[in-house]
């Protein structure tokens, strides 16, 4: 019984696969009575991956294979198809539709032949083909009327009549059937990119070989030296590579290698992607090329000679200097703990506290050391600055004793050491030749590479000044602090220029301001904003004198004083204390110095105060004519001047 079943079973079997493949031949049967003639080409060319174009029309062959998406020429020549000519033309015979046909047994009977539509030698004819599987279209002569032709179907029994633009669309012109784009990986694929470059400068005419590799996101030149890759110039470099285009292709008679330079080119551009590579080889310059410039080119393993543009290949020329990476200080601001700045045994230290606040320190003799508040906005500046901190150029990249030395890092300008919590300190070295007033050079521990670097904007990033790093903000008062009066004196005469003092706790400033006469409130309000945060613009001496000394032979005096008399609450009463500030007279239009006894300092102000300063103490007097009451006098007439005369233009011998 079960035998039975089992043979039972398989019968079945044999039925059903021999029902599927018998549906299978029906369905790729013609069947012109189903959709015409569109309905019986349709389908090939949806599942086409090879077509044919043969015909006296053509000049050669027409040959295009797909492999998956992609259209390519094989014949007259290799080369990737135009996507959107090739999406018209198919789209033209998928949706192509007849006017009128009839059998060919028909015209047969009437004594007419295929020669009579010129169908048995075509103008065209047209191969759709999916594997081993094909069929033919064959297009003839045109009409006696209406702009139609002739086209003999795929089974070859039946003619239709079709609209001409057919023909049209499968004569275009090769070269809008062939892209213009050279390379086809695109650029999120591309993750190396390799150069060879013929020198001109050898007798043998060697060759220069650049590598540029990716990895986790990052570029690095592989050869010719190992070193970073500017990242963004690398990736603009590949987009501007995989965009380049076709000019003109070099047809057949044309082409020459050896006179076109491409048996010893002159540099080839590799470009790698996922286990694939495509490799341009460029050589000489197009001597008929109208417009900017243009190289022959061709890509390996493909015959086909084309010009492009030369610009952006010759740019590549310089590539293993011009696409590395010019920033070569990197570290992390948090875990810096400190930076130490040197020259000839003078030293200056930033130190940042467990608060998070820094500190600068100055050596002052063999063991006193003189700590101040670093500024933040200094400090955060340095750190900036340093990270950001561009090579010019490459000056060596394999540098030997007597390179160091040549270039002055013997004797070096600066030393700065940034220390971190953890891992070992970053050392960058800031040197020239001793004779040589413009170059500056820099190296660090982390590479043997020596840099060139911008002498001025570099020395000024890392001055060896103290009062340089020193916090902006002199003093600050509480905000519980009262400020009860403030005076201005005139120092050489003892004039007193104002003198304000608050009549009662509860009174404000702004109520006492508001009832000045004239325009003195606003100034004297950035007074009492400095009293109580008192800003610096420089810092100049770090020792106060009873005069600004400008120089070992010049002093400036104190020609104006500031005081503020301060309340502090204490307990339950208040503890009062002074403020004093001197100042020269202002310099010019952005400098005016000034002095502290109690901070033990002389520094310069900054433009608020200075200019609020000035309108206080500002003595000029005003000219009568702009004095209130006065009528300006309107400005004199001034003559027109006379036209000039004319010139005698002969010369007297």
């Amino acid at each position: 019984m079960r035998f039975k079943f089992t043979v039972f079973l398989l019968a079945l079997n044999v039925i059903t696969f021999g029902l599927i493949a018998y549906l299978n031949k029906q369905a790729n049967q013609v069947q012109p009575e189903l959709g015409g003639l569109s309905g019986q080409i349709g389908r090939e060319l949806l599942d086409a991956d090879r077509i044919e174009l043969h015909g006296r029309g053509l000049e050669s062959p027409r040959i295009l294979e797909r492999k998956g998406s992609t259209w390519t020429i094989t014949q007259p020549m290799q080369w990737s198809a135009n996507y959107f000519a090739i999406n018209r033309i198919l789209n033209q015979l998928q949706f192509l539709e007849e006017d009128a046909s009839f059998p060919v047994d028909e015209i047969e009977k009437s004594g007419q032949t295929l020669a009579d539509y010129g169908l048995d030698d075509p103008l065209l004819r047209l191969v759709i083909a999916e594997g081993e599987q094909t069929i033919s279209l064959s297009i003839g002569t045109l009409t006696e009327i209406g702009n139609n032709v002739y086209l003999l179907g795929p089974d070859g029994r039946e003619i239709f009549v079709v609209n001409r633009q057919v023909i049209d669309g499968l004569l275009v012109d090769l070269n809008d059937l062939r892209t213009r784009e050279i390379f086809d990986i695109p650029v999120f694929e591309v993750d190396a990119l390799g150069l060879q470059i013929r020198s001109e400068s050898t007798a043998d005419g060697s060759s220069l070989k650049v590598r540029l590799a990716r990895n986790n996101g990052t570029w690095r030149f592989e050869a010719p030296l190992a070193a970073k890759a500017d990242p963004a110039l690398v990736d603009n470099t590949i987009n501007t590579l995989t965009a380049a285009k076709v000019v003109r292709f070099i047809e057949g008679n044309e082409a020459d290698p050896i006179l076109q330079g491409l048996e010893t080119p002159f540099m080839q551009v590799t470009i790698h992607g996922n286990k694939r590579r495509q490799t341009l080889i460029i050589g000489n310059l197009d001597p008929n090329a109208k417009g900017p410039p243009q190289y022959f080119a061709k890509l390996e393993d493909n015959p086909a000679v084309f010009t492009l543009m030369a610009r952006p290949f010759d740019a590549l020329r310089e590539a293993q200097e011009a696409l590395r990476e010019r920033n070569f200080i990197n570290f992390n601001h948090a875990t810096l703990s400190a930076i130490n700045i040197s020259e000839n045994g003078r030293k200056i230290r930033l130190q940042k506290l467990e608060t998070g606040d820094w500190q600068v320190l100055e050596s002052k003799g063999e063991d006193e050391i003189q700590p101040h508040r670093a500024d933040p906005a200094i400090i955060q500046q340095l750190m900036d600055e340093l990270s950001n901190l561009r090579a010019s150029g490459f000056a060596v990249d394999a540098p030997s004793p007597t390179d160091t030395e040549r270039l002055g890092f013997n004797k070096p300008r600066r030393v700065v050491t940034l220390s971190f919590v953890q891992g070992d300190p970053l050392v960058l070295t800031l040197a020239h030749p001793e004779e040589d007033n413009e170059a500056l050079y820099a190296k660090t521990n982390q590479a043997d590479f020596i840099f060139q670097v911008e002498r001025r904007p570099t020395l000024q990033i890392v001055p060896l000044n103290t009062s340089y790093y020193r916090n902006r903000t002199l003093d600050t008062l509480p905000s519980s602090a009262r400020i009860s009066s403030l005076q201005l004196t005139q120092l050489e005469t003892g004039e007193t220029i104002f003198d304000y003092t608050l009549p009662k706790d509860s009174i404000r400033w702004d109520n006492l301001l508001e009832q000045l006469e004239g325009q003195r409130g606003p100034h004297i309000r950035v007074l009492i904003d400095a009293i109580r945060d008192f800003k610096v613009k420089s810092y100049l001496l770090d020792n106060y004198a009873d005069a600004y000394p400008v120089d070992s032979e010049k002093t400036l005096p104190w020609i104006f004083k500031l005081s503020a008399t301060i309340q502090l609450p204490g307990g339950g009463t208040y503890r009062t204390e002074k403020r004093e500030y001197v100042f020269t007279k202002r310099l010019s239009g952005t400098i005016q110095v000034a002095g502290s006894k109690q901070h033990n300092a002389i520094f310069e102000i900054p433009q608020p105060l200075l200019d609020a300063l000035y309108e206080l103490t500002d003595d000029m007097e005003t000219p009568p004519e702009a004095q209130a009451g006065n009528p300006v006098p309107a400005p004199e007439t001034i003559a027109p001047v006379a036209a000039p005369g004319v010139i005698d233009s002969k010369i007297s011998e």
